[in-house]
């Protein structure tokens, strides 16, 4: 099996770079990819959870224009939403772990358990609705499509 040459992407003409374009504001019905990853925040070293979320369909709340308009590379080529991954990510910490639980238990159904740790390892495949919020980024260069909340599937 050949190893993957990941200097590669450096090689790719500049003309053909483009900037990836934010997920259109709105809800979208979604998958748990995997298991959550676990890890330390950079500035403040808090722990916390990440979870992958795959967009499975667009809600009646997502602008079509806007998300043809995603859709579509500057090279002509399309992309779908399988092609999309947002990341969730719950503090844990005593003020904010009721989150995580909440999460769990009110948006992907699991049933409630002595403790988080056995819930999370269940979250693979699970599906929730996502709404995603556009953030400038401080520059004012950049927007970013954000999971700013989310609910059970209906």
């Amino acid at each position: 099996m050949n190893s993957p040459n990941f200097g590669t992407i450096l090689d790719k003409p500049a003309s053909e770079i483009e900037r990836p374009k934010p997920l259109p504001q709105g809800s979208y019905v979604c998958v748990i990819k995997g298991l959550p990853r676990y890890d330390k925040s950079t500035k403040k070293q808090t722990e916390f959870a990440e979870f992958t979320l795959q967009p499975l369909q667009a809600m009646d709340d997502v602008d079509e224009e806007a998300l043809k308009a995603f859709f579509l590379r500057e090279d002509g080529t399309s992309r779908t939403l399988a092609d999309v991954q947002t990341k969730l990510t719950f503090y844990l910490t005593e003020n904010s772990v009721y989150r995580l639980k909440d999460f769990l238990i009110d948006d992907l159904g699991i049933e409630e358990q002595e403790s988080l740790r056995p819930m999370m390892d269940q979250t693979p495949g699970c599906q929730c609705v996502m709404h995603i919020k556009h953030t400038t980024s401080e520059d004012g260069k950049s927007i970013y499509a954000n999971v700013s909340s989310t609910a059970p599937v209906e």
